[in-house]
């Protein structure tokens, strides 16, 4: 008999967060070649958020052929096909003010919404988002309930909102809150009450209910929801690390030609078996995970082989791009790369003939608070969108 969308997430969800209480037990000590970087900080309004990630948790954690309690889960996509234009939108930590900007200037958030219900404009558009939701900002998750908000609209016009998987969704779901602001820890706190008030009392102590100490309630409610299993780690399962949109492919940091060798498939799952809770022991999945979100150097979520805004030398440019080549060359129908992890101090802007875009311009207050810029990528016209230039949005 198949679990209610609620009852999943109370059930499962919930008391998977209830077990991991530790911060040193994450799984993410254990993947080959991790390391992490040397250290570098409102109210929320849920309106139904809270429930709406737990409904789409539990829709992904079974597959769609039968899916029930003890079926294989729905692995987010690595090939979508989009009907009409793509928008990709760099890294936002936690600044929902801007990504509200970013948005509206890529045309798919319209002025007659408001902050418990947006709306979507965008028609059939495909909006990428690169990865970096978390950390440095106050409502990383007041985001994600933005984006899904947007998503269940933009599906009904054909059109779609993708999240990846950055390197600070990594490190939250490891355990490492070394860059989430004060703010964040609140609504964390606040958005664990507002679980156990939708869920029920038995998974109070799951989010610090218990805890007297304002601040070990906060750190609480944040493991909680984002260790492995829990709530908001299942909805990060969902995301993809590497995403290919008709001939553009998306990765948060870089992606090698080993990446694609190994297959990038099998770098998505391992990715979204962890955020779930799974144990990864076979040796294939270890090195697939590891591919992913290990190694600071060359990782798909750590790389930064084609984030330098400036190369030192055209000797570095040139061995970049001869990379780049090999990579793209080895993905069928693929023409660029885009990335964000590299903040880009000019803007947007690509290298290697148009075949690899940086996209991360700081826009989140947490970081420079660069004036929001998204990438437009319609059929074979690619161009840069900002304030002063913003999509042209059908009044039809």
């Amino acid at each position: 008999m198949m679990l209610s969308a609620a009852r999943y997430c109370s059930v499962a969800a919930l008391r998977a967060s209830g077990r991991t209480t530790r911060i040193a037990s994450s799984p993410l000590r254990a993947v080959p070649g991790f390391r992490p970087p040397a250290r570098r900080t409102r109210k929320m309004g849920t309106g139904g958020g809270a429930s709406l990630l737990c409904v789409s948790a539990a829709e992904a954690s079974t597959s769609k052929k039968g899916g029930g309690v003890g079926a294989a889960p729905a692995y987010p996509p690595l090939r979508v096909t989009a009907p009409g234009r793509v928008v990709a939108l760099g890294d936002i930590h936690g600044d929902i003010g801007q990504a509200r900007r970013a948005l509206s200037i890529a045309g798919v958030l319209g002025a007659g919404g408001d902050a418990v219900n947006p709306e979507w404009v965008g028609g059939n558009t495909t909006v990428v988002q690169v990865g970096d939701v978390l950390d440095r900002g106050d409502d990383e998750i007041a985001i994600l309930i933005l984006l899904q908000k947007l998503h269940k609209q933009a599906e009904k016009q054909g059109g779609a909102v993708y999240i990846l998987n950055g390197n600070h969704e990594v490190l939250n779901v490891s355990g490492d809150f070394r860059y989430v602001t004060q703010g964040a820890f609140q609504e964390s706190m606040r958005f664990g009450e507002h679980l156990v008030n939708l869920f029920g009392k038995a998974f109070e102590d799951a989010f610090g209910g218990a805890e007297e100490d304002a601040r070990k309630k906060q750190v609480k409610a944040r493991i909680g929801l984002f260790s492995p299993g829990g709530p908001l780690a299942q909805q990060l399962a969902m995301n993809s690390t590497v995403l290919i949109v008709n001939d553009t492919v998306f990765a948060h940091g870089g992606l090698l030609p080993r990446h694609v060798e190994f297959g990038l498939e099998r770098l998505n799952n391992s990715v979204s078996d962890w955020m779930r809770g799974k144990e990864i022991t076979d040796e294939k999945d270890r090195t697939a995970l590891g591919m992913a979100i290990g190694s600071v150097k060359d990782s798909v979520v750590w790389n930064r082989t084609f984030g330098t805004e400036n190369f030192m030398t055209e000797g570095d440019r040139e061995r970049a791009c001869a990379t780049l080549g090999q990579t793209l060359d080895a993905i069928d129908g693929a023409k660029r790369l885009v990335v964000g992890h590299t903040p880009q101090m000019g803007g947007c802007n690509n290298q290697c003939d148009g075949r690899i875009w940086r996209i991360d311009v700081g826009m989140s207050f947490g970081v420079v608070g660069a004036d929001p810029e998204v990438l437009e990528i319609d059929g074979d016209s690619v161009r840069v969108l900002t304030a002063n230039v913003p999509a042209a949005v059908s009044k039809l």
